[in-house]
């Protein structure tokens, strides 16, 4: 493994620590992170760009509103085996949630795609070239992704962190198209955080 993979991961870890437990304002700082790991990424990395095709953005929808309704359930039978622990992930999500525009326009243009492009487009193509089997680089890579976000000390939101990372891995794995990983989880968030809110 190159070295410049375990710095950036380190860095990830460095900038969600910082940004989920400083008193700084979580939404420069979260941005500033992911801004500054996606030019770290472009330069030590490569991406896929493939052709697009209807039935591959149909699929990026529907894998986005999947992730949704999995978090739907998951919130629905939270609420009647952990609603202590969903009601920790309610305080968490009053920290972090949009309420600005600005917000908005920092999560679509540079969270969404950052995020896909550090963890997506770096981390599980750097696994690839060590890791064998697909499948184990998919567990690893949505592990590593869940550690990142280990300072939000919240189970039910790791669980959370570490579904998506399933979910996009393998369709980043399936689809080797970076965009449509980022339609994917765009999706997901506008229905998660702006048309039909979970918390």
């Amino acid at each position: 493994m190159q070295k410049s993979f375990y710095i950036l991961f380190f860095l990830a870890h460095l900038f969600l620590l910082i940004s989920f437990q400083s008193p700084l304002p979580f939404w420069i700082i979260f941005s500033l992170s992911f801004l500054i790991l996606t030019i770290l990424a472009t330069i030590f990395g490569t991406y896929e760009w493939k052709y697009f095709s209807i039935p591959k953005v149909s699929l990026s929808i529907v894998s986005g509103l999947i992730m949704y309704g999995l978090f739907f359930i998951g919130k629905s039978v939270s609420s009647m085996l952990f609603p202590t622990l969903l009601g920790d992930v309610a305080v968490l999500y009053d920290k972090v949630k949009p309420t600005l525009f600005l917000h908005y326009l920092l999560l679509f243009i540079i969270i969404i795609p950052g995020e896909e492009l550090f963890w997506r487009g770096f981390i599980q193509k750097k696994l690839e070239a060590v890791l064998q089997k697909k499948n184990w680089v998919v567990f690893v890579s949505a592990l590593l992704y869940t550690s990142a976000n280990l300072y939000t000390w919240n189970p039910l939101f790791l669980l959370a962190t570490f579904v998506g990372g399933i979910i996009w891995g393998g369709l980043y794995m399936w689809n080797r198209n970076i965009i449509l990983t980022i339609l994917s989880h765009l999706v997901f968030n506008l229905f998660f955080l702006v048309l039909l809110p979970l918390f």
